[in-house]
């Protein structure tokens, strides 16, 4: 892991300091330099969300502690002019999508301990898709959205392979932070909420 984050800032300073430089100083080079900036974006990807987890059963009760990533396959932006294609995939454009916009996801999720209350493994993976509505300035300060998921979680207790659940979350920072509050249809996994990390 600290490879990674070393890695991680080395690509950002090496960024940061393409983009101090003024529009005499760029070269060609500088331009086409897209390994850089799909390395770099691909590995804050793997920066995870963290997310706290209701385990639960009829005697008893607790909060886990797990780790969730944020994948984003396909997001259609409703505020895109005629000229520009208001769909696209995996790398999407912030103000798309913060302006308002329909996406679907994928969430990865490793819960640190074991849910012995609920019988659930410790990984799972939620699919879903998510309506992200404007608050303030556009969405740029402030922004909201409403969704629905299907969590693949296998249940060897009482031989369940998932559940359906609803999720809302308020995000500010152009995105990149906000808080997620999931609601499941499930008597031993009631809820889930965390702190929303994304790069974009």
């Amino acid at each position: 892991m600290k490879i990674i984050y070393v890695s991680i800032l080395l690509l950002l300073t090496q960024s940061y300091s393409f983009s101090q430089k003024s529009l005499s100083e760029i070269t060609e080079t500088d331009v086409e330099r897209p390994v850089v900036k799909y390395l770099t974006w691909t590995m804050l990807q793997t920066v995870p969300s963290v997310t706290w987890i209701d385990d639960r059963n009829e005697s008893s009760s607790s909060l886990k502690f797990a780790l969730r990533w944020q994948i984003t396959p396909l997001n259609i932006s409703f505020s895109t002019n005629k000229y520009v294609s208001p769909v696209q995939f995996i790398m999407v454009n912030p103000m798309r999508r913060y302006t308002g916009s329909l996406e679907f996801f994928v969430q990865p999720e490793w819960v640190l301990s074991s849910m012995e209350n609920s019988g659930y493994e410790r990984f799972g993976l939620g699919v879903g898709s998510r309506v992200n509505i404007p608050l303030k300035n556009m969405g740029e300060h402030l922004y909201m959205s409403l969704g629905g998921k299907y969590n693949f979680r296998k249940n060897q207790v009482e031989s369940k392979e998932g559940y359906y659940g609803l999720e809302a979350g308020v995000y500010a920072l152009f995105g990149i932070l906000g808080f997620q509050f999931n609601y499941n249809f499930d008597e031993n996994y009631k809820y889930n909420f965390g702190i929303y990390l994304k790069y974009w």
